[in-house]
């Protein structure tokens, strides 16, 4: 018996391959384009940072990869080549010089001495990995590099190994399925997969110009801004007083007026707010001080309180005033000069704030000044709301503000504009990455859910071709006939058609066939194990379907032959099991002569001349 023949070559996936190659090409382009060094004609180079002038945001070790560009604005970070130093530098651009440009790290309080030219510019920032670059600095170990190379060969040789392997599992794969068939997915499942594939790629089209958009663009520029604040203090002061019908519960209050016979001490507070729309991290001193003067023009200052220091937007200070204090210094001045006079008392809480306000340096001072008139019997405020000599303020007399701005230049976020949308650029590359991810596993997930399954694809023909299929326990290799494989299901039910013959449905220990059986050879699609697909079953001979051949005794009469007798003739007809083609029992005829000198006859032990073929009517 031959060797099975095939027919029907698998179908090339020539646009799975199509769409297979046009990603890996513009995979390796992207690569390229943002990757590739300029030493090999890329536009990208990859610098290791070193120093403390670009901190808080940069640090040693970190790695930057910075992209040529044909003009650079002030405000990037820029990488150039010094040639004082010998090295490459990488700072902020703060101005313009003509036709050069003006440098200065974040963390120094001067500018680059040297003032580079376009030539000498490497690239502006693109991508910062924080720590990345001290890893990389591991890679100039020449024991390192020997492992990796070592390495990279044995990765080589593996796979140039492994496609050797590959090539010969196809080929014996090839050789397996012209005897046992194909294994190839159902063209409907291929045509679902390429459907999910090219809407994949339609999804992450969007995306990936997204992405284009946003990395080739800065994240953050240096822009010139200010900061506005405010800033804002309240004086209150309590003072007991000796028992009597002045002060209710013999206490005095921010704005009552203190008299100087029933009131002696009086406790001073200030309470302090900084005030912002922007991130403010502040460290502050405060105290309080009184200035004594007359209208004379004499004055004198005492501190009250010893300095306090807060950090944050928020402080508070406080002081005791003695009255007693100030009136025996009146009495002592008045006695020194001679002269009488009205005098004012002036509190002046001293606030002195700095830090960073939005990113940018601020220095806050805050002195506001609240006045009293002082005698020798009363202090009393000199607020707007005081009702006469005698009368209380309301205590937000006692508030003051000050608004101010603090400027400078800043890092701000660029923004990326989309028609009527508009992004932060680093919210752009956070979206783009997210949605690509998400897109590819997606894609991922719905083509191994798409890959056709074999154990689906009996019940699909069947479902499909029903009306053509007919179930039978066992199809017969005829004698002579080949058996010819075909590559799929469509070119049997053609074969189907064109023969008009019906397509036999068969199942075996191994899988499931399908046939159709013709004069020119029998057709078979087989779904199970490629190593284990039969060549075909031939048909049972006569001994196989009979084992014992039959045995007839006949008599014949005892009598000497005359030369006058004929020689007798045996004519008889058998029943013999069929062969498979028909179906059915098939009946064999047999004669036999004896020859002349046979005296007689005495039985037939077994046939000769047995004639197989279709039944004999």
């Amino acid at each position: 018996m031959g060797r099975p023949l095939r027919i029907g070559a698998m179908r090339p996936r020539t646009s799975k391959k199509l769409i297979s190659g046009a990603l890996l090409a513009v995979l390796l382009g992207s690569l390229w384009f943002y990757l590739a060094p300029t030493a090999i004609g890329g536009s990208t180079s990859w610098v290791v940072t070193d120093g403390i002038s670009m901190e808080p945001h940069f640090h040693a070790g970190d790695l930057v990869i910075v992209r040529s560009r044909s003009s650079y604005r002030v405000g990037e970070i820029v990488a150039y080549r010094n040639r004082q130093l010998h090295t490459i530098v990488l700072h902020r651009i703060v101005g313009r010089d003509g036709s050069r440009y003006i440098f200065k790290g974040d963390n120094n309080n001067f500018l680059d001495f040297e003032h580079p030219a376009q030539s000498q510019l490497i690239g502006a920032l693109w991508l910062h990995l924080a720590g990345v670059g001290s890893r990389l600095e591991s890679l100039h170990s020449p024991l390192l590099v020997g492992g990796l190379f070592a390495l990279a060969t044995l990765l080589f040789a593996g796979a140039a190994f492994t496609g050797r392997r590959r090539r010969r599992r196809r080929q014996r794969r090839a050789e397996t399925n012209t005897r046992s068939g194909p294994a190839a997915p159902l063209p409907q499942a291929q045509t679902l997969q390429l459907r999910i594939l090219a809407a994949g790629l339609l999804a992450l089209l969007p995306f990936a110009c997204l992405a284009l958009l946003a990395f080739t663009r800065p994240s953050e520029a240096l822009l010139r801004s200010e900061v506005p604040y405010e800033q804002r203090g309240t004086l209150s002061y309590t003072a007991r007083a000796r028992p009597g019908p002045v002060y209710p519960g013999n206490l005095a209050r921010t704005g009552d007026p203190l008299f100087t016979h029933v009131v002696n001490l009086v406790e001073l507070t200030f309470d302090y707010r900084f005030e912002s729309a922007e991130a403010a991290r502040l460290s502050a001193k405060m105290t309080i001080a009184a200035t004594l003067g007359s209208v004379l023009g004499w004055r004198r200052t005492v501190p009250l309180s010893t300095t306090s220091s807060f950090t944050g937007r928020e402080g508070r200070a406080r002081a005791t005033l003695d009255l007693g204090a100030l009136l025996a210094l009146i009495n002592s001045v008045e006695a020194s000069t001679g002269l009488r006079s009205t005098y004012t008392l002036t509190l002046t809480p001293s606030v002195l704030a700095r830090g960073t306000l939005g990113g940018l340096a601020v220095h806050a001072k805050f002195a506001p000044a609240i006045a009293f008139s002082l005698n020798q019997l009363e202090l009393q405020p000199l607020t707007p709301g005081a009702g006469g000599s005698s009368g209380s303020s309301p205590a937000s007399d006692f508030t003051r503000t000050s608004s101010a701005t603090t400027s400078g230049r800043r890092s701000e976020a660029m923004q990326l504009s989309l028609g009527l949308l508009r992004l932060p650029v680093a919210k752009a590359r956070e979206i783009s990455l997210i949605a690509i991810g998400l897109i590819t596993c997606l894609l991922v997930a719905l083509l191994a859910l798409a890959k056709p399954r074999r154990r689906d694809e009996s019940a699909s023909i069947r479902a499909r071709y029903g009306g053509l299929i007919i179930p039978v326990d066992r199809v017969w290799q005829l004698p002579g006939v080949a058996v010819i494989d075909v590559a799929d299901i469509e070119a049997l039910v053609r074969i189907a058609a064109h023969y008009d013959r019906s397509i036999l449905h068969e199942r075996t220990d191994y899988g499931e066939a399908f046939w159709v059986a013709d004069e020119s050879g029998q057709f078979r699609y087989w779904i199970g194990t490629p190593e284990q697909t039969p060549a075909g079953v031939p048909a049972p001979s006569l001994e196989d379907a009979w084992p014992e051949p039959p045995t007839e005794q006949f008599e014949l009469p005892n009598r000497p032959v005359l030369e006058s007798d004929s020689a007798p003739t045996l004519e008889f007809a058998a029943q013999a099991p069929g062969n498979g083609s028909d179906g059915g029992a098939g009946l064999w005829s047999a004669s036999w002569e004896p020859t002349v000198n046979r005296e007689s006859v005495e039985r037939i032990d077994e046939p000769y001349g047995v004639e197989h073929g279709p039944l004999l009517g």
